[in-house]
């Protein structure tokens, strides 16, 4: 499966990054199911973060902002490549399943002050 994700320049155009196998993006206009595997992106943040999770746990983060958003791992300029999802409107959403333990570290490549963290056991 590919996953995709769009420049902080000017150019809009999506980019495809391979290597996210366990990864799926969904576009739903209904916000993201209530509970401890669900992120809010709200006024340029990510909430909760940190976030605990067993491994095998799906996590959906929802843009409840009306702007462009996504949800990368890694760090700005260090991106890793495991996870990758934009969501280009309010209500959209991003999924990812983490499959095995550690601890995940996310950003926004839109806005590169935007982190968030993933904690799996």
């Amino acid at each position: 499966m590919l996953a995709i994700t769009a420049a902080c320049g000017g150019d809009d155009k999506p980019a495809v990054t391979p290597g996210a196998s366990n990864a799926t993006s969904a576009t739903s206009s209904s916000p993201a199911a209530a509970g401890a595997t669900a992120v809010s992106i709200k006024t340029f943040k990510f909430d909760p973060t940190p976030l605990k999770v067993k491994a095998g746990t799906k996590v959906t983060w929802t843009n409840n902002d009306d702007i462009l958003h996504t949800v990368t791992s890694g760090a700005p300029g260090t991106e890793d490549g495991k996870f990758n999802g934009e969501m280009d409107a309010q209500g959209k959403t991003f999924s990812f399943t983490f499959a095995t333990s550690g601890t995940y570290t996310y950003f926004c490549s839109r806005h590169n002050g935007m982190r968030g963290e993933v904690d799996v056991s």
